[in-house]
């Protein structure tokens, strides 16, 4: 049990011990009263623990233990430390005795006293601005006035040791705080910096997105033009294939009358006889053969009597003929009138073939001229029998004139 001296106190405060405040003690060792012990844990954040106001260490209420101290005996019994002898005489008495030594135990020397109120006013300070919230000024300024308190006493005593522990307690604030502001500091230009980039990013978002929608939009006119191409393409194809599948008209059986070709701007060259002989051999071959095509064709061909010579000179080039039977069933058209040609060219003979018992034959062959300025009408035919009589019953065979190729 512990027995206190007249005037023990509180440190945080600053309230003289009795039995209405009793002494609790922490953790760490320092002792507080109980109203001293609640108020801070009271004022703590829940985020926070607790802690003491000299040393910071962390506690808890149920941590804190009661001190129990006997007040019914003499503060003489455990002394903190030994007092000075007093000089005692015959005229004292002992109540006068204990009274000054006493005395001599609370106020030693004059300059004591001031150094002891002079902490135990630091010590309030300390205490207040432990259990408080304040401002960055006022723990400077607190640890400031510390620092030249401690310069200025040369005594090592508890309260000096608790003070020292206090100013370094404030100074690790304050250098906590430097450190906070300069990284708060930093972290706000961060922070500006990361605004600024992010609105250029949305800024150029949302160009990117207009630059989208525009491509968009570009794309579905695109794909309505491809559209209506292939609709038009497909019903261009519909309409050629319906219009391929329209029968052409036939051709007409009757033969018409052709018209020779109109005469060149620059007048032409005399002609050749050679190919003027080609092509009326030719003609009078087809005439030849198309009357050999019958059961009273003789033994011998017409085709020795006239040889062509079409494969060694080519001849002008000319129009297909029609077919016997078309130029015998109808009547030859009437002539057309045409410009005046140069050379005129009346029809060859006839060629008459005459049936008998004995089978005689007569051709009638026509010779071109010469010379293409000789009269063809001047030109004889000459006539071939084969046994030299002529027959008076004959059957005429036309042939295709050549003024109509």
């Amino acid at each position: 049990m512990l027995t206190l001296l007249p005037g023990s106190y509180c440190d945080v405060c600053a309230e003289e011990f009795s039995s209405q405040c009793l002494p609790h003690t922490i953790p760490c060792g320092h002792v507080l009263c109980a109203s001293c012990c609640h108020s801070i844990v009271e004022k703590t954040s829940q985020r926070l623990s607790p802690v003491c106001p000299f040393c910071r260490e962390q506690f808890t209420i149920d941590t804190v233990r009661l001190i129990h101290t006997d007040f019914s005996s003499s503060g003489w019994n455990t002394p903190r430390r030994l007092p000075k002898t007093l000089d005692m005489s015959s005229n004292d008495s002992t109540t006068n005795l204990w009274s000054r030594r006493e005395e001599k135990l609370l106020f030693p020397e004059g300059g004591t006293s001031r150094t002891r109120d002079e902490a135990r006013r630091l010590e309030d300070k300390v205490a207040k601005v432990a259990a408080k919230k304040c401002s960055v000024e006022e723990v400077n300024s607190l640890h400031h006035e510390l620092e030249q308190w401690l310069k200025s006493t040369s005594k090592l005593d508890d309260q000096t040791s608790s003070l020292y522990l206090s100013a370094a307690l404030l100074r690790a604030i304050l250098m906590n705080h430097v450190a906070h502001a300069e990284a708060s500091k930093s972290a706000k230009n961060i922070e500006q910096n990361l605004k600024v980039k992010l609105e250029e990013l949305e800024k150029s978002n949302k160009n990117l997105e207009a630059e989208i929608h525009r491509y968009r939009r570009e794309y579905s006119q695109k794909v309505q033009e491809c559209t209506s191409l292939r609709t038009e393409v497909s019903r261009v194809k519909a309409l050629a294939s319906t219009l391929g599948t329209i029968p052409t008209p036939l051709p007409e059986t009757r033969p018409r009358a052709m018209s020779p070709p109109p005469p060149p701007s620059t007048p032409a060259p005399a002609p050749q006889p050679a190919p003027l002989l080609s092509r009326f051999n030719s003609l009078h071959a087809r005439s030849t053969s198309m009357h050999a095509s019958r059961p009273s064709t003789p033994a011998y061909s017409v085709r020795s009597y006239t040889p062509s010579i079409r494969s060694q000179t080519p001849g002008p080039m000319r129009l297909p003929t029609p077919s016997p039977q078309q130029i015998r069933s109808q009547t030859p058209a009437p002539p057309v009138p045409t410009r005046p040609r140069r050379l005129s060219l009346s029809s060859p003979p006839k060629m008459t073939r005459s049936i008998s018992e004995e089978k005689q034959e007569m051709h009638e062959r026509w010779i071109p001229p010469r010379y293409p300025d000789d009269d063809i009408s001047s030109v004889k035919p000459f006539r071939h029998s084969r046994t030299g009589s002529v027959t008076p019953k004959s059957r005429l065979a036309r042939s295709p004139s050549p003024s109509r190729y």
